[in-house]
């Protein structure tokens, strides 16, 4: 099943979520301080990411966050045939 990897940035709470899988009902999991792992609750599969005081860590700070998960990603075959024909 393909599924995409969606952001969405909240300047008014400093807020960034990044998910596979909008609107699903998660389990949170506070990884480190301020940044939690939501997991489906049946699966356990990773189906999003939260960051609180984003710009404050990542933007000024320059902070480095290493999540403590592992997977696969893969490239959806239409990008190989968009750059392909772009490239002709």
């Amino acid at each position: 099943m393909e599924k995409k990897l969606t952001y969405k940035y909240d300047p008014m709470s400093d807020e960034m979520n990044l998910y596979f899988e909008r609107n699903k009902e998660a389990i949170g999991f506070n990884i480190d301080n301020d940044i939690f792992l939501q997991l489906d609750p049946d699966t356990d599969e990773v189906i999003g990411l939260t960051i609180l005081n984003f710009k404050h860590r990542i933007i000024d700070k320059k902070e480095e966050i290493q999540i403590p998960v592992s997977g696969k990603f893969i490239a959806n075959q239409n990008i190989f045939e968009h750059e392909t024909a772009a490239n002709i």
